[in-house]
């Protein structure tokens, strides 16, 4: 029976996540988090849309950063400009009577609901890697055996002893085991 008030790196760091990011949902509001949540993935999308149309015509500069610029100028350009208008709406909403409280609450369940979307990605995301890396390490990584067993193992360990991985245990797996190097692989050249 897991220990259920031993908290893992992962419980300890999502609890941190947690605080802060409820903390920012109550100052901040509800709805000026939403709008600056949907501003990410709109701004991803303006950027890789319209980013080659804008590295075209920045090209003239013969600069080496020009494709980086052009893609962070679209992208933060887009996350800029949702910020403003929900500053504005923010404003706007708390000037209303009551529902600067209620957005404020709001405001902190989002908090939550981000930090737990934060983590929970995470750990799919570098548990797919780590799952991709243990079938064949990718073309331009040079991880050795040794450093390929460690990440795993800190991985499963972290896992298989986190509350809140076991919590979201339909989306976070621990990893299978490596495979063994074969006995005489190991065994030294006389």
């Amino acid at each position: 029976m897991p220990d259920l008030f031993h908290l893992s790196v992962i419980d300890i760091l999502f609890v941190l996540t947690v605080l802060l990011m409820v903390f920012n949902g109550i100052r901040n509001g509800a709805i000026f988090s939403l709008i600056n949540i949907i501003s990410i993935p709109i701004g991803w999308f303006v950027a890789y849309a319209y980013g080659p149309e804008f590295i075209s015509i920045m090209a003239s500069d013969g600069f080496a950063a020009t494709p980086l610029i052009a893609f962070l100028a679209l992208f933060l350009g887009v996350v800029l400009i949702f910020h403003i208008a929900a500053t504005l709406i923010r404003g706007t909403t708390h000037r209303i009577p009551g529902v600067g409280l209620g957005d404020a609450l709001l405001g902190g369940l989002v908090g939550f609901v981000e930090s737990w979307l934060l983590w929970l990605l995470l750990l799919i995301v570098l548990g797919n890697f780590l799952a991709s890396a243990q079938s064949g390490v990718p073309l331009g990584m040079h991880v050795d055996a040794a450093q390929l067993r460690a990440w795993h193992d800190f991985y499963n360990d972290a896992v298989n002893n986190s509350l809140f991985a076991r919590v979201n245990a339909f989306f976070v797996h621990a990893l299978p085991p490596l495979p063994q190097p074969p006995k005489s692989f190991l065994s030294p050249i006389h």
